[in-house]
């Protein structure tokens, strides 16, 4: 053990003392995190469910139709080499797409101590809970995810503690808990992670559209969004999406992790797309810090900061995902949140 990871394990082991709470095992030790963290790694102690357990399988004919579709396209908003099966998807195994793989670095990205950076995480999560969102969402460890069950805290997982942070970001900088009647269309949805939260602990949301350029994700977040009842979330095929949207005016649009795996043409199609639809609001996650980088097919970055401005959205809000720099240096996790708000349009603007 290094001395930097024993400074951490004691530093917890004080808080956990200092608190009166007792950490409880879950169904995997945490040797077996150890084991499993890395590529393509899941918990295999909760069993898929029965209904989804031959429906999750990389020949299911659904699956196989969405990728001949999709690959017929000539679309702009293909994500590029980053995402090809023989590279980020071969990090996935379709029954258990929730554990540490493409979508969700659910281990590999805190490292080694996962289960004591995870207490930190849920604490910190737990104290700025105002709405009480964690009761009205919960993990149940399903479909691979790793889940961390602490005595006075709720039962932690990547997926759940991400999601409960970015709805309180939004609350904070957007009055997402208090507003109402509004739609929100989330680019680059993956398995539908932040659909499934915010369709449980928001009242006031109408809608949520989960689009998407890889058509796993398509299958996944149809699959996992109706398993999970969600019943406020649709699902929009990349070949339907023109049509579909046409409809719609969203209110917000989310793009967690992924602008920062796309090349720039892809961005500047997907930012033109909310500019047409006259999005008021765009969140961005970037994977670099507060860095907004595309990620080209020979793997240079480049800034898409312009792209933003030519169509109208201008930073108004920007955070650190973990605000108290402690657990952010203990946990190790560096990323942003950033809130844009579209001006008015320009003749020029228009004019694109």
């Amino acid at each position: 053990m290094s001395r930097f990871t024993s400074r951490v394990f004691l530093t917890v082991r004080y808080l956990v003392g200092l608190l009166g709470l007792t950490l409880t095992r879950t169904s995997t030790e945490l040797t077996s995190f150890r084991i499993h963290a890395g590529h393509g790694r899941h918990d295999g102690s909760t069993p898929p469910p029965a209904e989804l357990a031959a429906v999750l399988d990389d020949r299911n004919p659904q699956l196989q139709q969405l990728r001949a579709r999709y690959r017929r396209l000539d679309t702009p908003y293909r994500p590029g080499s980053f995402w090809r099966r023989s590279r980020r998807l071969r990090d996935l195994n379709l029954t258990f797409f929730r554990g540490d793989n493409a979508y969700v670095w659910q281990l590999r990205q805190v490292g080694d101590n996962a289960r004591l950076k995870f207490f930190l995480l849920a604490q910190y999560i737990s104290r700025q809970d105002t709405h009480k969102l964690l009761e009205r969402t919960a993990e149940d460890g399903a479909f691979g995810c790793w889940a961390f069950d602490f005595q006075g805290l709720p039962t932690a997982s990547r997926d759940l503690l991400d999601s409960v942070n970015e709805m309180y970001f939004l609350d904070r900088h957007w009055d997402l808990l208090s507003r109402e009647g509004f739609t929100v269309l989330d680019i680059g949805a993956g398995y539908g992670r932040l659909a499934h939260r915010m369709s449980e602990c928001v009242p006031g949301l109408t809608r949520y559209l989960c689009v998407d350029a890889i058509p796993e994700s398509t299958f996944l977040s149809e699959q996992y969004l109706r398993f999970r009842k969600a019943s406020r979330a649709a699902v929009i095929p990349l070949d339907e999406m023109a049509e579909r949207l046409e409809g719609e005016r969203p209110d917000l649009a989310v793009n967690i992790h992924s602008f920062s795996e796309m090349p720039l043409s892809a961005i500047e199609a997907w930012i033109g797309l909310l500019a047409r639809l006259d999005v008021p609001a765009l969140m961005i996650v970037p994977n670099e810090g507060d860095k907004l980088l595309s990620l080209e097919n020979d793997y240079l970055r480049t800034d898409f900061t312009p792209v933003l401005e030519r169509h109208g959205y201008v930073l108004a809000a920007r955070e650190q995902t973990i605000a108290d720099p402690d657990v952010r240096e203990l946990v190790g996790v560096g990323d942003w949140f950033m809130l844009f708000r579209r001006e008015p349009a320009t003749p020029a603007q228009d004019a694109t």
